[in-house]
């Protein structure tokens, strides 16, 4: 696949899924070794809400309800973060339903009556406010919420595509990670990057992925792995985990279909029982399911919660 169509694919994953639906509701690696039986089961994993971002958009807190009735105990919310909601209220839904959302998410700060914008000027709100300009400012508005929930780690969904276009460009989104992951760090949180598929463009013969894992301190930088971009791009999950084991303590299961499209966690190419076993082994421990704009979302979480909850590893 081209550069550009390699770029604009991910764009719009990254962006639909969180805005789908808004024109309708105005270094070196440590290595860890950890004994697990043989045959085991995920004990608990969660759902990222960006796959039932209309759902959410339409009815916040019957959502949540539903997903917790089909069997997810944890939940990561999406780049919207709360909808407009105060922190104390998200608590009190959490526990009524019996989640958890141990993992946060950096959120930005959106300008009053944003939820009244078309999707186009939503998704120019976000692209701009997504600028590694912003970053720090954005970690610092994420900062509160996270630490009021108890969250340990606080992920970045994304940089743009655009932000990758040299190795200076590069070099720069590197330093702003390292510094919020210092920000992070004086709050007792570890700060942490979500990869899409253009994150593995070769720029000027470098790796951006592998520049970023080598080149940010593990102590204050974690990353997230999602296993679907990752076979998108072409590169290995397997290798990855490998070579990087202790850098993911997050992951996104997301399959993916034989024509490269997404697809419901166990319909699609991608072998779950050994991904999950070497994630596990190398250090991660939370688990959530993600489809980016699923056509029925409701049967979509579904169908992944079948999966997972019966998949021994």
């Amino acid at each position: 696949m081209h550069r550009r169509r390699v770029l604009q694919a991910g764009v719009g994953a990254l962006l639909l899924p969180t805005l789908a639906g808004l024109s309708g509701c105005q270094t070196q690696a440590k290595t860890v070794v950890n004994a697990r039986p043989s045959g085991q089961k995920l004990d608990a994993f969660g759902l990222q809400l960006s796959t039932v971002t209309p759902l959410m958009l339409a009815d916040f807190e019957g959502t949540l309800a539903s997903v917790a009735e089909v069997g997810y105990k944890q939940v990561e919310f999406s780049a919207m973060g709360f909808l407009g909601r105060p922190v104390g209220l998200i608590e009190k839904l959490l526990a009524d339903n019996g989640l958890s959302a141990p993992v946060g998410r950096v959120t930005p700060k959106l300008p009053e009556g944003f939820f009244s914008l078309s999707q186009d000027q939503a998704m120019a709100v976000f692209r701009e406010r997504g600028h590694p300009d912003h970053l720090l400012e954005n970690v610092s508005h994420s900062l509160d919420s996270a630490v009021a929930l108890g969250q340990k780690y606080l992920v970045l969904p994304a940089l743009m595509p655009d932000t990758f276009a040299t190795l200076d460009d590069v070099k720069r989104n590197i330093d702003v990670i390292s510094a919020a992951g210092e920000l992070c760090a004086k709050s007792g949180v570890q700060f942490g990057y979500h990869n899409h598929n253009w994150e593995f463009v070769t720029v000027d013969g470098v790796v951006p992925y592998e520049l970023m894992l080598s080149e940010t301190d593990p102590q204050q930088v974690t990353f997230q792995l999602d296993v679907y971009w990752v076979e998108k791009a072409g590169a290995s999950p397997a290798d990855l985990l490998s070579r990087h084991a202790g850098r993911f303590v997050t992951v996104h299961m997301k399959d993916i279909a034989a024509d490269g499209d997404f697809a419901d966690v166990g319909s699609g190419e991608i072998d779950f029982p050994a991904f999950t076993r070497q994630a596990f082994d190398q250090g991660a421990r939370y688990f959530f399911v993600e489809r980016d704009s699923p056509p029925d979302p409701a049967s979509s979480i579904r169908n992944s919660y079948a999966y997972l909850s019966q998949m021994t590893f």
